[in-house]
């Protein structure tokens, strides 16, 4: 089979997507890629996959030149999409989220191909509620998806973490990011993308956690604020590892006593999988997805959510050291979270698509 796989260009979208590809080529099927790829696109060409990269912008309704430039793109990405799916013909096709896998999806249902969607977040975007009505299946990550969507259509499948556990011991790890092994570790994400949100909150409460922690931080901050979280780390005296992005973050959460984070679909399963204590700072736009992402871990886990218009650093370090000093066992961890993870998420979206009819 000729299979297709949509994604936008976020890591929560494409390194799924990603995993899927793998799993449909060692059952020995053909995969294409078409969408916005972004930090993954060398991750695609490296594992030679075809792709299709799109000309599709997120949409804007505000202000009106913005939304007027998002319509031209969009209908010029479905056109691109209509040309692509006419040029591989694939057999199915599955979209896994982000603005630019909305024209290939709308594109090859209307064509009548056999189409899928992945719901990453427990509340579907407006996209894929939209989309959910022409598809002929809906895997999801959550169950609690279930009821926002045709429960004919839906399948609960997981989602691939992209993040992998390491026989490595602690020192090793710790050899590995020139860090000291059995110090205190804080684990600081925002997305793919960064946020410098937490960014720049994060550096303040790093300040007042001085006064009484003997610690150190794993910090990926994006392209955007990598030089300024130099500067501001070395001024601080902390023992710091920064990076822009990694393509695998395992050894971090490894590594991590409190993970600091933004609570993408693709990320709360990481903290789950490795089980750290984590705080978790919503993404506040794109219809408040991220906060009911969080709202589900914090439920099962020693998890914390701050809205971003409640961030400060005096409330980040108080969580911080509520954590460290509450923290769960591993094996207590593991038995509240096991309901949310499923280990094979990846070949069972793989037999979902090869499936569709």
């Amino acid at each position: 089979m000729r299979i297709m796989l949509a994604t936008g260009g976020s890591g929560g979208h494409i390194f799924p997507a990603l995993q899927v590809a793998e799993q449909l080529t060692k059952m020995g099927h053909e995969v294409v890629f078409v969408g916005k790829f972004g930090v993954g696109l060398g991750q695609i060409e490296s594992n030679h996959y075809p792709c299709v990269s799109l000309s599709a912008k997120g949409f804007a309704w505000s202000p009106l030149k913005r939304c007027v430039e998002s319509i031209v793109c969009m209908v010029g990405a479905i056109m691109e999409s209509f040309l692509a799916l006419k040029k591989f013909r694939p057999n199915a096709v599955c979209g896994f989220g982000g603005y630019a896998s909305f024209p290939v999806i709308l594109s090859a249902a209307l064509l009548r191909y056999p189409t899928m969607i992945h719901e990453q977040n427990v509340v579907p975007g407006r996209a894929n509620s939209f989309l959910s009505k022409f598809v002929r299946k809906i895997a999801i990550t959550f169950q609690e998806t279930s009821q926002y969507l045709n429960p004919s259509k839906t399948v609960l499948t997981g989602c691939p973490c992209h993040a992998q556990i390491k026989s490595s011991t602690k020192e090793q790890l710790a050899a590995q990011f020139q860090l000291e092994a059995y110090k205190v570790t804080i684990l600081v994400l925002g997305g793919s993308q960064g946020s410098h949100r937490i960014n720049s909150e994060f550096i303040k409460t790093a300040r007042l956690l001085q006064a009484h922690l003997d610690f150190q931080v794993i910090h990926l901050c994006g392209k955007n604020d990598y030089s300024f979280l130099k500067d501001q780390y070395q001024g601080t005296g902390l023992r710091f590892r920064l990076f822009d992005f990694l393509d695998d973050p395992g050894a971090a959460y490894q590594m991590a006593d409190v993970v600091v984070s933004r609570s993408g679909a693709v990320t709360v399963l990481e903290i789950a999988k490795f089980q750290v204590p984590a705080i978790l700072i919503p993404y506040p736009l794109a219809g408040g997805h991220q906060r009911e992402n969080a709202k589900v871990l914090c439920q099962h886990s020693a998890t914390r959510m701050i809205e971003e218009k409640d961030l400060t650093a005096k409330a980040l370090e108080m969580a911080v050291v509520e954590l460290l000093t509450q923290r769960p066992s591993k094996e207590e961890f593991r038995r509240n979270v096991e309901s949310l993870l499923i280990p094979d998420a990846a070949v069972r979206i793989a037999r979902e698509i090869v499936c569709l009819r």
